[in-house]
């Protein structure tokens, strides 16, 4: 019964948006997608309310099947990047009918990675927090009580990985130098899915941590932040990079492959601000001193300034070994930075933390080349090492 019900929902879903129309034209609005915690009280409202309506009639349902019946083809592959942009605004687009105000804002993670249960986003305020002892339903914040449907009957459910606290994610240092290292998709796409996106998920568990992840609206927060590091890769000279594998048994993926589920060129959304990419986002408000914009195309990206202290305070050696972007050749600081250094390591708990163990049940469920996983966090957890030893300060 559940499953002719799923699929008489299907049927009717034409009111879904999947449509692409030859000459994709530049976007006449932009949907602003901010940082969570620099929506205003009343765009927060408007995100709660579109989200009770989604849920009401059955929106969350519909996007945990279709992710979860192209699950294999979208995550470890070059369709990982495309694809899920395409989802978080297909999502945006729905809940745009519901109220035009409405825009999915981003998680800036980097703020949180030390301690990620401690952050704002994951109080009654918000998101809620953990899920309870006895069953691991979510029992506050946004979806406080939630029963979801798909692929069965169940209570929203939390399960940090690290019982009451969540082990560490990655710093946005990190993520700085993959952006400057890796020149194509073949390589930017798991030094990124297997660590920055992989994290939240493992990290929250319960939802988060299953094929149906999306049923968690944190899903989509995070996802729309993964996004946002795309972007800014792209913006770095890598606008319509796309290459590397498709699917087992598939061609590698192109420009000119078509999106699984929706079967749309991979083309159509590569720029945002064009075709039915009408978004962009906002810099954030509240990053500190350290935090540049720059426009590209009308739309306003973020870029955390950590070049200055990263060219002052590491070695030659390690600059060209991580950041090969950053001028080598600035001012160092020596033993006064050094110093300087060691305080900031002392206030942030000893410097960067170690990133975790990627759980066998986590590779196995998308299929993941278990050899490559290891690579890719044995890698960071080099970088780590580096950083540590040569005594940076993290900017968080």
């Amino acid at each position: 019964m559940r499953q002719a019900t799923l699929f008489s929902f299907i049927a009717i879903s034409a009111l879904s948006i999947s449509a692409w129309a030859a000459g994709v034209t530049q976007c006449t609005s932009i949907a602003e997608r901010k940082e969570i915690l620099d929506l205003s009280p009343e765009e927060w409202a408007v995100l709660q309310s579109t989200v009770a309506l989604l849920r009401r009639d059955g929106w969350f349902q519909w996007y945990s099947y279709i992710h979860d019946t192209s699950f294999n083809s979208i995550h470890g592959t070059s369709h990982f990047f495309p694809f899920h942009r395409r989802f978080i605004r297909d999502f945006e687009m729905i809940g745009q009918r519901y109220d035009p105000r409405f825009a999915v804002p981003y998680w800036n993670e980097f703020k949180d990675y030390r301690n990620p249960a401690l952050s704002p986003i994951l109080s009654t305020s918000y998101f809620g927090g953990n899920g309870r002892a006895t069953d691991g339903c979510v029992s506050d914040g946004l979806q406080a009580g939630w029963t979801m449907t798909y692929p069965n009957s169940h209570c929203l459910a939390r399960t940090f990985n690290g019982g009451a606290q969540i082990q560490a994610w990655y710093t946005s240092e990190y993520t700085s130098s993959v952006m400057q290292r890796d020149t194509t998709m073949a390589k930017f796409r798991p030094d990124i899915e297997y660590t920055v996106h992989g994290a939240a998920h493992i990290g929250l568990g319960g939802d988060m941590s299953t094929r149906t992840s999306t049923n968690d609206m944190v899903f989509m927060v995070h996802h729309a932040f993964i996004d946002h590091i795309w972007a800014s890769w792209q913006s770095q000279g890598y606008q319509m990079t796309m290459d590397g594998p498709g699917a087992p048994g598939e061609p590698d993926v192109t420009l000119a492959s078509l999106l699984p589920y929706y079967q749309e060129p991979v083309e159509s959304v590569m720029t945002l601000g064009w075709g039915l990419m009408c978004y962009g986002y906002a810099a954030p408000v509240r990053s500190g001193p350290r935090t540049t914009t720059r426009r590209r195309r009308g739309l306003t990206m973020a870029f955390v300034d950590v070049a200055a202290d990263l060219a002052r305070t590491l070695p030659v050696h390690l600059l060209q070994k991580w950041f090969p972007g950053v001028n080598a050749s600035a001012p160092r600081l020596g033993a006064t930075r050094i110093a300087h250094g060691a305080k900031g390591l002392a206030k942030n708990g000893g410097g960067m933390p170690l990133p975790m163990d990627v759980p066998a049940e986590w590779v196995d469920m998308h299929g993941y080349d278990k050899h490559e996983v290891r690579r890719v966090v044995e890698e960071a957890r080099d970088f780590v090492n580096d950083m540590n030893e040569a005594g940076y300060a993290p900017l968080y």
